[in-house]
């Protein structure tokens, strides 16, 4: 069952919520920085992690259908289906996606439908419910809701997928518990994760953290342990490649506004300005 937006908007509207979203937007700056002339997509619940790419050159926020949106996010946003987005072929140079891999019907092909949109050169961080951590376990936060991943299980899965992992990281170490003493001591807990996950820790100190984010970036070969098969099953579903058609009612000038919005999301700004210009 798919966490709907409003469920995960009155979690991150909370302390509890409110702090894991500021240490899982850390990771993300420290990753990405503040994008600057990237053009950035989210997929899944990314409203509270978009704010960090303040220069970013476009942001769009995909919710899969069945959630539900809210006008006030503060991010464009179109509802889309979990295997089919209104986006161009390599249009994508950031991709974020949280809460949108645990509960999907099928995750390698929503994966190869962010291959397909992100950019030969584009790279793509996963943010996913770690099966060790104790949020995982906690029916009270949304990290619970769906399948949640082992480092080695993404691993599997974006390899399989097309992609090649090139780094890795862990958030909220802290647990995930609504007391105030707690919270209060949460950035403290959060260092001591962090510094042990970045050495390694052997196997007697295994990956308790609520999250793990793992940054990938698309590969252009099957991968070696699978088939091509194996990497397009999902894809060529019968009934998956229908005839391609696009609905734009005549008297709902919004819509046809969004539409074209989404068309131009992958046009570079010398296209976007030509454009303009040609407009009388």
């Amino acid at each position: 069952m798919r966490t709907t937006t409003s469920e995960l908007t009155s979690f991150y509207d909370g302390a509890l919520g409110s702090l894991a979203a500021h240490h899982v937007t850390t990771k993300l700056a420290e990753a990405w920085g503040t994008a600057q002339g990237q053009r950035v997509a989210g997929f899944g619940y990314v409203s509270p992690f978009m704010g960090a790419f303040t220069e970013a050159e476009r942001l769009v926020a995909l919710v899969p259908e069945g959630a539900g949106v809210r006008r006030d996010e503060g991010v464009p946003m179109a509802v889309v289906s979990d295997f089919l987005w209104p986006l161009p072929d390599a249009s994508v140079d950031r991709l974020l996606i949280v809460h949108g891999l645990e509960d999907v019907s099928g995750p390698r092909r929503m994966l190869r439908e962010a291959w397909r949109v992100l950019a030969d050169d584009g790279l793509m961080i996963v943010v996913c419910a770690n099966r060790r951590g104790l949020w995982a376990l906690v029916e009270t936060t949304p990290f619970s809701v769906g399948r949640p991943y082992s480092r080695r299980q993404l691993d599997m899965l974006l390899q399989g997928a097309m992609f090649a992992p090139t780094a890795y990281a862990t958030a909220l170490h802290f647990p995930p518990v609504n007391h105030e003493a707690l919270l209060r001591v949460a950035g403290s807990w959060e260092r001591v994760g962090s510094a042990i996950g970045a050495l390694g820790p052997p196997f007697f100190l295994p990956n308790l953290a609520g999250v793990n984010l793992i940054e990938a970036r698309k590969s252009m070969a099957v991968p070696i342990k699978g088939s091509k098969a194996e990497v397009l099953r999902g894809v060529f579903a019968p009934g998956v490649l229908g005839p391609a058609a696009r609905y734009v009612p005549a008297d709902s000038a919004k819509t046809a506004s969004c539409a074209r919005r989404l068309e131009s999301f992958g046009e570079d700004g010398s296209k976007r300005r030509a454009r303009r210009s040609d407009r009388p």
